[in-house]
């Protein structure tokens, strides 16, 4: 049976009965890519939500805001700025730690592409670039392993928008704004299985998004203490917590790092300066509405390291 061969209602009544892609795939016995795509057309075209099983999660203001009710893990990358055949410790570690954990989310906080080939900055020098659809194939290409790690665990795979990766939907937007709404012309069409806003509120005690108004050393500290609640951001590079607290209680300001290597081609135009980068991300964990002390998994001399142990590979 088909997942194409079936109505929108009975597709409907499947996923209500069985809450879950994967089991959806199974009893179809077809590709779970598929399943994903077709659940995207059935919400767009009767504006609903399919919730995946034991997690509530809702799309708010035409995608610009998804709500999250989550007790449990989440796990927070940022800035991986993929490309092919380059895999970070911090990748390896991510696939680690995701099956030691078992989240209820995984975040992929912003800038999954680099897209330097169609940057509004010129080259830096006369080394090639890697063309646009070489860095998507890696873009699939890791995010679906993120996904496969993720197997059995009814998790939540969702991706906020950094600004490398509006260049993507911008070029086009830009230069032929007729192609508006054709499959393939926005990036998201591309990884199906992910969900997408610009950003994520968990359980209204922590806004997870690519960048605040804030940027610099002290965005973390920022952030916190004019949100009024947690944050959990990237594009920075910085890979930090930082703990506040008032008369409404304790709060932290989140910085996810970096998934790539700071040494990644995508990284030239540092002039071999010195920066206090950081390779890794972030592990939260939400308990009765409560987001405990945050966790960090750090890659330290190129070798990753999580709850004070190297994650083994």
């Amino acid at each position: 049976m088909m997942a194409t061969l079936i109505t929108d209602q009975e597709f409907i009544e499947l996923w209500d009965r069985f809450k879950s892609p994967q089991k959806i795939a199974d009893h179809l016995k077809f590709n779970l890519r598929a399943i994903y795509v077709r659940r995207r057309s059935i919400e767009a075209r009767h504006g609903i939500v399919l919730q995946a099983d034991q997690t509530a999660i809702k799309i708010e203001h035409d995608r610009i805001r998804s709500i999250m009710d989550i007790n449990g893990y989440v796990v927070v990358f940022s800035d991986a700025h993929f490309q092919p055949g380059d895999v970070s410790p911090a990748f390896e570690a991510l696939l680690t730690v995701i099956k030691k954990v078992k989240p209820k989310a995984v975040i992929a906080n912003g800038d999954i592409l680099d897209a330097g080939s169609i940057s509004k900055f010129g080259p830096t020098d006369w080394t090639p670039q890697t063309s646009l659809k070489d860095e998507l194939e890696a873009v699939q290409f890791f995010m679906d392993n993120i996904a496969k790690a993720c197997k059995g665990f009814g998790t939540i795979l969702h991706r906020t928008i950094g600004n490398h990766d509006l260049r993507f939907d911008r070029k086009l937007a830009g230069s032929v704004p007729e192609y508006r709404g054709i499959a393939g012309t926005s990036l998201k069409d591309h990884l199906p299985e992910w969900m997408t806003s610009w950003s994520v509120m968990v359980n209204d005690v922590c806004m997870i998004k690519h960048r605040f108004q804030h940027s610099g050393i002290h965005s973390g500290y920022n952030s916190v203490l004019k949100s009024g609640i947690s944050t959990c951001n990237g594009h920075t590079h910085l890979l930090e917590v930082k703990g506040w607290g008032d008369y409404r209680g304790r709060r932290y300001g989140i910085s996810t790092g970096m998934l790539a290597d700071p040494n990644n081609i995508s990284f030239r135009y540092l002039e071999d300066n010195p920066v206090p980068w950081c390779s890794g991300f972030a592990v939260l964990k939400f308990e009765d509405n409560i987001l405990l002390p945050p966790e960090l998994c750090e890659v330290i001399e190129g070798q990753p390291y999580f709850r004070g142990e190297r994650v083994s590979t």
